[in-house]
């Protein structure tokens, strides 16, 4: 054997060596605690969608001429089912297995046929075994004049601002990070 192989062949120990050491294989210690990485969750837990607070002012029936929670509600659900399987939570049952997202209208604007549609909403996603993860959602259209007739009303744009709020949501539940804000999808 030369030299130079007896060189080569010395740092190919070394460096098999140091190899298994940072591995742990040669002096073996127990493995870190490690947490579990969370179950794929299958189940989402969605209450009805309530009115929130706007700049300290509680929102209610009274300033929502169009009846958003519930077609919101269904909206989210229809968004979401083709992932999960959505449930209404049942009072007195674990919710382990299950993420659980609140959604919360913050403001509705609705001035007069042709006028801006607008709603804003909050949603809270409370996962098990991570962070909670909160979405800012905001949806606006107006009716252009062209299709505004005797029968349009302030409300008749809301339906596509309710279905645009929940693909927003649905889109946000694929990665679901915190803080994130939307208008009109963007």
């Amino acid at each position: 054997m030369t030299r130079k192989e007896s060189v080569r062949n010395t740092c190919t120990a070394m460096a098999v060596s140091f190899t298994l050491a940072a591995c742990g294989s040669h002096n073996p210690q127990s493995p870190e605690r490690v947490p579990p990485a969370p179950a794929a969750y299958s189940t989402v837990m969605l209450p009805p969608v309530v009115y929130g607070n706007y700049r300290g002012r509680q929102m209610s029936e009274s300033d929502d001429a169009c009846g958003v929670p519930e077609p919101l509600h269904q909206a989210v659900q229809d968004q979401l089912k083709a992932r999960y399987e959505v449930v209404r939570p049942v009072s007195g049952t674990g919710r382990e297995a299950a993420l659980l997202l609140k959604i919360e209208i913050m403001d509705i604007v609705t001035v007069s046929a042709g006028g801006p549609t607008i709603v804003v909403i909050h949603a809270l996603l409370e996962r098990p075994g991570l962070p909670t993860a909160q979405f800012k959602g905001l949806r606006q259209m107006n009716t252009r004049y062209s299709d505004i007739t005797a029968e349009t009303t302030e409300c008749s744009s809301m339906d596509a601002v309710i279905h645009g709020l929940g693909a927003d949501v649905a889109q946000w539940m694929l990665k679901p990070v915190d803080g994130v804000s939307l208008a009109n999808g963007e």
